[in-house]
C-alpha cells in the first residue's frame, strides 16, 4: 500500500496538511524542554528539580488537553487551534524572560497548557473527516516526526550559541506562524457534525461507552505506554550528551546533541508509516500488542550501553514507539462515536499523560540516585505489563458476544 495523499480529496488534503504542520510544532514543543535539558541543567543543577519541571509541563498539557477535547466535540476547532498557537507563543516568550525557578515553572506551565490543546482537536478532526483514517493518521504522525526532527537541531544549536532562553524565543515566533495557516482547515470541518437527534438518543451514555471493557483496556495500554515514552524522551538528550559522549560539541556550528536527537526522531518517522500501514492490513489491537514488546530488549541494552553503542541503539527505540501512535488513534475512532471522539482523544492525550507523568519524577529520582543508565531498563517494565492488553480487547465478552 503506497503512502500517498491520492486517496483523499482536496478538502481532506488541506486538513491533513495543516494538521501535520501543527502536529510537528506541538510535538516539537513537547520536546523543547528535554532537548535543552543538558543546557538548563548547567544553571539549575538538580535532577529532581528538573524532573519536577518536566512533570509541570506534562500535567498542564494533560489538563488543557482534557478541556480541549470536550470543547472539540461542540465548538469551533479553528478557534481552539488558534488558542493552541497563541498560548504556545506566550508560554515560550515567558520562558525567554524568566530569571528564577518560580518564573521558569510558571512559564513552562503556560507552555504546557498551549501544547495540550492540539492533539484532541487535530486528531478528532482527522478521525471524523478523512475517510482513509488509519493511513491518514499514519501520514499525520510521520509528517509530524519528520518536521519535528528539524527543530532539535535548530533549538539546541541556538541554545549552545546564544543561551537556552533564546531557543524559547524562537519557539514563540514559530508558534505565531501557524495563525496564517488556519484557513487551510475547511469551514465544513470547523464544527463537528452531530448525528441526528434520534440517533443520539439511541446511543449509550458517555459513561457507558468509557466503561466498556475494550475502551478500558485501550486506555490502560495507552497509559502504560505513555510512561516509558515520557521517561525515554525526557532523559534521552542528556544521556546522549553525557553517556554517549557528544556533550556540547559542534559540527559546522550545529550542536551534535541536537543533530543526534533529530536523527532519532527522523528514524522514528519510519515507524509511523509502518504503524499506519500495518493497521490498515491487520487488526490494530493485535499489531499493537506485538509492537509493545519490541522496545523491551532495546531498553534493557541501553541500561548497560555507553558511547557509540548507546548512540546506535537510541534511534532504533523510536521506531516501535512511533508505530504505536496511529494504531491507538485509530482505535479511538473505532470504539467511540463520532460526537465523542474529542473527549476520547482528551482522555488519551490528557488524563493518560497525567498518570504517565509520574514516571518523569521516578526517572529523575533514579538518575539522581543510581545514574542515567538505570532509567531505561525501568521503562521496559511498563511495556511488558501493557503488551497483552490490546489483544484482550478482541476476546468475546461473557456469553459469547463479540466486543463492541
Amino acid at each position: 500500500m503506497a503512502f500517498t495523499l491520492i486517496s483523499v480529496d482536496n478538502k481532506e488534503k488541506r486538513l491533513l496538511i495543516f494538521a501535520s504542520v501543527a502536529h510537528s510544532v506541538s510535538d516539537a514543543w513537547h520536546l523543547i524542554y528535554p532537548a535543552l535539558l543538558f543546557l538548563i541543567a548547567l544553571e539549575y543543577d538538580n535532577f529532581f528539580f528538573l524532573g519536577v519541571l518536566a512533570n509541570i509541563v506534562i500535567v498542564s498539557r494533560a489538563l488543557s488537553g482534557v478541556l480541549a477535547g470536550f470543547l472539540a466535540d461542540r465548538f469551533s476547532n479553528r478557534l481552539l487551534l488558534a488558542a493552541f498557537a497563541l498560548l504556545c507563543a506566550l508560554g515560550s516568550f515567558m520562558v525567554y524572560l524568566s530569571q528564577n525557578q518560580f518564573m521558569l515553572a510558571l512559564s513552562l506551565f503556560v507552555l504546557g497548557v498551549g501544547t495540550g490543546i492540539y492533539h484532541p482537536v487535530g486528531l478528532s478532526s482527522i478521525s471524523r473527516n478523512i475517510r482513509r483514517r488509519t493511513e491518514a493518521l499514519g501520514i499525520h504522525e510521520a509528517a509530524g516526526a519528520i518536521g519535528l526532527s528539524v527543530f532539535p537541531v535548530i533549538l539546541v544549536s541556538v541554545g549552545v550559541a546564544t543561551g537556552w532562553r533564546s531557543s524559547f524565543l524562537l519557539a514563540s515566533i514559530v508558534s505565531l506562524a501557524l495563525l496564517p495557516m488556519l484557513p487551510l482547515v475547511p469551514k465544513e470541518f470547523d464544527v463537528p457534525r452531530r448525528p441526528p437527534a434520534a440517533e443520539r438518543k439511541a446511543q449509550p451514555r458517555l459513561w457507558e461507552i468509557f466503561g466498556r471493557r475494550p475502551v478500558i483496556l485501550l486506555y490502560a495500554a495507552a497509559i502504560l505506554l505513555e510512561a516509558p515514552q515520557i521517561g525515554f524522551m525526557t532523559f534521552l538528550p542528556i544521556a546522549i550528551a553525557v553517556i554517549g559522549g557528544l556533550e556540547e560539541s559542534q559540527v559546522l556550528g550545529i550542536s551534535t546533541t541536537g543533530l543526534f536527537i533529530s536523527l532519532a526522531i527522523l528514524v522514528g518517522a519510519v515507524g509511523s508509516f509502518i504503524g499506519g500501514w500495518l493497521g490498515g492490513l491487520f487488526a490494530p489491537e493485535r499489531v499493537l500488542s506485538l509492537l509493545l514488546l519490541v522496545p523491551i530488549p532495546l531498553l534493557l541494552l541501553l541500561g548497560v550501553a555507553e558511547g557509540n553503542v548507546l548512540l546506535a541503539l537510541a534511534p532504533i527505540v523510536r521506531v516501535p514507539f512511533n508505530a504505536t501512535a496511529p494504531l491507538l488513534n485509530t482505535m479511538i475512532g473505532k470504539y467511540l462515536p463520532v460526537d465523542a471522539q474529542g473527549r476520547g482523544f482528551a482522555v488519551l492525550y490528557g488524563l493518560g499523560p497525567v498518570v504517565g507523568s509520574l514516571v518523569a519524577l521516578l526517572a529523575g529520582a533514579i538518575a539522581q540516585t543510581y545514574g542515567l543508565n538505570w532509567v531505561f531498563p525501568v521503562m521496559a517494565v511498563f511495556l511488558l505489563i501493557a503488551s497483552p492488553l490490546p489483544f484482550l480487547m478482541l476476546l468475546p465478552v461473557k456469553g459469547g458476544a463479540e466486543p463492541p
